[in-house]
């Protein structure tokens, strides 16, 4: 069995924060409830602390986002902030118009995650 140990033997804790500490993390922004948001529109917010752009499916209640990694596109999606759960969470705080790098088409939206 293999394990992450620091320099002194001691095991390595996991340090990735809990959704309700992202959570209050992000409190002390306004971040858009789920009830308001529109299938299909873009919203700008946080990602973790990284800003970016995603657009929400109403039916599976998730973000689709795109980004550029390696040279290619990857179309991925996150829960909203408020969802329980382990993972990232993307945090809205505003509706906006997509620009080309951060287009998610149709066929993305519904397939994505």
């Amino acid at each position: 069995m293999s394990r992450f140990v620091q320099g002194d033997e001691q095991p390595l804790r996991g340090s990735l924060p809990s959704v309700p500490a992202a959570r209050q993390t992000l409190s002390r922004i306004a971040v858009l409830p789920q009830e308001t948001l529109e299938h299909g529109a873009y919203y700008a917010g946080k990602l973790s602390d990284t800003p970016a752009t995603a657009r929400w499916h109403a039916g599976k209640r998730r973000f689709v986002l795109a980004e550029f990694a390696l040279g290619q596109q990857r179309v991925r999606s996150v829960a909203h902030v408020d969802e329980s759960g382990m993972g990232e969470r993307f945090a809205p705080m505003s509706k906006t118009d997509p620009k080309s790098s951060y287009h998610v088409s149709d066929y993305a939206l519904e397939t994505a995650g």
